[in-house]
């Protein structure tokens, strides 16, 4: 049941995050009720700014900017800017609205500013008022990909290559030096509902738990803990999910997703096309919750978000 004193924290990246969160903010009623920790290891230097797609992907979903035919960048947005650029390497699409954005993010950076002082100005601007939007960490993290031939940032994997080299391994440069940002352990430790959004387990979620002492304190928090699976009928949302699945040894399943998430949810969200691996996730230690989770519009989204908020 709901009441004041309701706090969640939810984790996570990419347009599966986003999608839900914009159900999950909808449905939430109390300010600071709701605290957002979100994957910075996609980030990247590029177009002489730095670019945080997952941290602007969730504020543009919670401030209704968001193109969402796309289910990235800003609704509307040109792309004049890159053109600049074509005698070099202009494979990533970053809009003109983007671009300014992130050139004030990154001047604010360059000035002495924490990213999260950053995103929280960016957020205020955005009235964004009934959550708080946490990075995993300050420090510079980022994901690259080791193929056969080379290493290369995720974002050239993800867009430049099109996910078709082959993976050998997934590394998180940086990462033993990360802290958490501020707050973000006193967040998991007052939390009554943690919730890890449909996002790739592996880029999106990994590296927020590989942050020293995330992991660590969720397992040990006693509030609720709900998974909600990026992926239905072995296919996924979006992006390089199974395939990524299968470098690190999992299945490329919900059951693989249930897998990795052993150990820290107690429920793991499923679609009903995938309520034959039920007795599964059950044996693994979690409930299996077994609704529609193809967020087609925003009420399935909304829909998602409260069943979660009902098991406090």
């Amino acid at each position: 049941m709901r009441d004041d004193k309701l706090v969640i924290i939810t984790f996570g990246g990419g347009v599966g995050a986003g999608k839900f969160l914009e159900g999950l903010y909808k449905v939430t009623k109390k300010e600071d009720n709701l605290h957002i920790v979100v994957n910075t290891a996609d980030d990247i230097n590029i177009y002489g700014v730095r670019v945080s797609p997952d941290i602007d992907s969730v504020l543009h979903w919670l401030s209704g900017k968001v193109d969402k035919k796309k289910g990235w960048g800003i609704k509307g947005d040109t792309f004049n800017h890159i053109k600049k650029f074509e005698i070099e390497d202009s494979w990533f699409g970053l809009g003109d609205r983007d671009f300014k954005e992130n050139e004030k993010k990154f001047s604010m950076m360059e000035r002495g500013s924490t990213l999260q002082k950053v995103v929280d100005n960016q957020r205020k601007k955005l009235k964004i008022t009934k959550a708080r939007i946490l990075p995993m960490t300050n420090q510079i993290v980022e994901t690259y990909i080791k193929t056969k031939n080379r290493e290369m940032h995720f974002q050239e994997y993800l867009i430049k290559f099109k996910m078709m080299p082959k993976v050998e391994k997934i590394i998180f440069k940086n990462i033993r030096k990360a802290k958490p940002s501020n707050d973000l352990i006193k967040s998991i430790l007052k939390a009554s509902l943690i919730i890890f959004c449909p996002s790739n387990p592996i880029i999106s979620i990994d590296p927020i738990l590989s942050v020293s002492g995330v992991k660590e304190t969720i397992k040990k928090s006693r509030a609720i803990k709900v998974a909600i699976s990026p992926i239905v009928d072995s296919k996924a949302f979006q992006g390089p999910v199974l395939k990524l699945m299968r470098t690190k040894g999992l299945e490329p399943s919900v059951v693989g997703v249930s897998k990795f998430y052993q150990g820290m949810a107690d429920y793991m969200m499923i679609d009903n096309l995938d309520k034959k691996y039920a007795k599964k996730i059950f044996s693994m230690g979690m409930t299996p919750l077994i609704r529609d989770i193809r967020m087609t519009d925003l009420k399935i989204s909304q829909s998602m978000a409260e069943s979660i908020i009902d098991l406090v």
